[in-house]
């Protein structure tokens, strides 16, 4: 081999090895990763200074973009059509490409290898400070990279084959999918028109902090019902996008969607912008509807989504629905007396200055359960109507208003009248006609908290049948329904039969029976206007009798009748108050009763 031709190979290796080097061989860097500068640092470009964003794609497959961040800091989608972008998601898409980190420099001057004569993503960007800085990416390169240029630069530059998937994105990819963007605080109005049974319209507006049906009917709105829904609707998102403004057949093909003539359209006003949304068909598929329906939202441009059947749900509102349903207002926590007026018979019920309550009775004062005088007040606060009768100003008389059943007034602090709710008659479907004393609205409420306060007294009393002190008790006697009966008495701590025979009694027996008697808790009065008679209640042959004696010389006869129903409760009464009867558990019953024979029985 002469030296000419050695020459040849040796030039020849050294440009296949430079080639290698060049396209395949990422060259060594001694900078660590951190060392080397990311693009943003680069270029003096972070996504909070970028005002535009236009992405343009070589393959044709793919739509360009271009986006515009509006003077609050949001982003619009401005091309292939109008429509809100998702910030957070564009954010990221510039934090993602800004904070690539370049590899490496290199001076070239054929650009076409690098594919950068016509590169496959062009991003250019707009900041707030005037720069706009154009990159162009081009080939991948080995070890996950991928070249790119600036625009202004002689230059390129290599950076993590990932900016591909970054910018990647179509119009869905960033458009927010919430199905309308706004402002529950400053929405001002609301419309609604169905069409499930001919077009009826309802519409509620705000006024100052208050909101208020104005049509069909004038009536204040339910402000909770609305806010919800409002909230409701601002975190629904879109399922998908079916079409936008920008195809000329979107309006020519509504029918295929229902929106032609929409189930349901409602209309929002939020500052000075207003909002419409039409709910169409169901989206139906060959196992039948998913759970989705198409809907049209004009905010740009019409534009057709489908979304969760949810909404049809959230935005199918009645008057009722969408009606102020509280009966009376009065401010529970400053009420200081409360009177239930009921034929003949009033209860009054009154609050101390160490706020505990206590009823003023014929026979004097007696202790209330604060949880039956809570469970009142609470209630009306919150007694809402199951139905409005439209016609109540002229009919009183028809619904028992005219003369009230009962009467019950809340006299509140610092307040020269008190708030009475009138109660008259029942319904067939168990509800109850009420009306506020200062209002003409009659209502129908459910029947439950009006059978309480029917009870009167007998709902408000203490439940705790005797009041005494278990050293106190100095005799007791027991009969029970086919047993012996037999006497007790103390003689210091201890205790000893006295008949049918004197002998020393077992004092646990005893004492467990004195303890039960001590903590006696009724399960419930029962209403005067209800009393049973003696052979209904079992008190002509009580089941248990037990009398016990006390160092104050007073006595008591707890009398023990029949079972009430098959909730297990038991009848009772003290004998000395014969019309008192309230009902006793039927876990209590035992622990009420003995024998002689395990009273005689000594202890060990």
């Amino acid at each position: 081999m002469n030296f000419r031709t050695t020459l040849i190979i040796v030039v020849l290796l050294a440009g296949i090895g430079g080639a290698y080097y060049l396209f395949f061989q990422e060259p060594s860097d001694q900078t660590t990763e951190n060392e080397k500068p990311p693009i943003h640092q680069v270029y003096g470009v972070t996504h909070d200074t970028v005002q535009q964003v236009e992405i343009a794609f070589a393959d044709t497959a793919y739509q360009d973009l271009k986006l515009v961040k509006d003077t609050a800091g949001n982003w619009r989608l401005t091309s292939p059509f109008q429509a809100d972008a998702d910030s957070e998601k564009v954010s990221q898409m510039l934090d993602d490409i800004l904070n690539k980190r370049v590899k490496q420099t290199l001076e070239v001057t054929e650009l076409a290898q690098y594919g950068l004569d016509t590169p496959s993503i062009t991003l250019s960007l707009w900041t707030a400070a005037g720069t706009s800085p154009t990159f162009f990416i081009g080939k991948k390169a080995i070890n996950f990279s991928v070249y790119v240029k600036e625009k202004s630069e002689t230059h390129i530059f290599l950076i993590e084959s990932s900016a591909l998937d970054d910018l990647t994105k179509s119009p869905t990819d960033l458009r927010d999918r919430s199905v309308i963007k706004f402002n529950p605080e400053t929405v001002s109005s609301i419309q609604f028109t169905h069409r499930k049974a001919g077009a009826s319209t309802i519409n509620c507006e705000k006024r100052g902090d208050t909101w208020h049906v104005i049509h069909p009917i004038k009536a204040k709105a339910d402000a909770e019902e609305i806010e919800s829904l409002l909230s409701e609707l601002r975190a629904l998102k879109v399922s998908s996008f079916e079409a936008d403004g920008a195809d000329a057949n979107v309006l020519t093909r509504l029918e295929k969607f229902g929106l032609d003539d929409p189930r349901i359209q409602m209309k929002l006003t939020d500052g000075d912008n207003t909002y419409t949304l039409d709910i169409g068909a169901p989206v139906a598929s060959e196992t039948g509807t998913q759970g989705r329906v198409y809907v049209k939202a004009t905010v740009y441009q019409d534009a057709i989504y489908t979304v969760s059947e949810n909404i049809y749900h959230l935005l199918s509102k009645s008057v009722f629905d969408l009606r102020y349903k509280r009966v009376i207002d009065f401010q529970r926590l400053n009420t200081v007396r409360i009177e239930i007026k009921q034929g003949e018979e009033t209860t009054v019920c009154t609050k101390n200055f160490d706020n505990t309550w206590e009823l003023q009775t014929p026979t004097g004062k007696l202790k209330t359960d604060p949880k039956a005088v809570d469970d009142l007040l609470f209630g009306v606060d919150a007694l809402e109507a199951v139905a409005f009768v439209n016609d109540s100003t002229e009919s009183l008389a028809a619904y028992g208003l005219a003369s009230p059943s009962i009467e019950i007034a809340f006299t509140q602090r610092r307040e020269e009248k008190p708030a009475v709710l009138l109660i008259g008659d029942y319904t067939q479907d168990g509800t109850v006609y009420v009306k506020p004393e200062q209002s003409n609205q009659v209502t129908r409420v459910k029947r439950d908290l009006i059978d309480n306060i029917a009870l009167g007294t007998a709902w408000l009393r203490d439940k705790q049948v005797l009041n005494f002190h278990i050293d106190d008790a100095i005799r007791l006697t027991l009969t029970l329904a086919g047993g012996t009966p037999f006497t007790c008495q103390r003689l210091g701590t201890n205790w000893r039969l006295t008949a049918p025979v004197r002998e020393d009694a077992n004092n646990a027996e005893v004492n467990a029976i004195i303890y039960e008697l001590d903590d006696l808790m009724a399960d419930a009065f029962v209403g005067s206007r209800s009393i049973p008679t003696d052979a209904a209640t079992g008190f002509d042959k009580p089941n248990v009798e037990l009398t016990i004696e006390l160092k104050n010389q007073k006595v008591y006869t707890l009398q023990v009748g029949n079972q009430v129903d098959a909730s297990g409760r038991f009848y009772a009464r003290l004998q000395h108050e014969p019309n008192l009867i309230f009902l006793l558990s039927a876990e209590r019953i035992p622990k009420l009763k003995t024998t002689l024979e395990l009273v005689r029985t000594s202890e060990e």
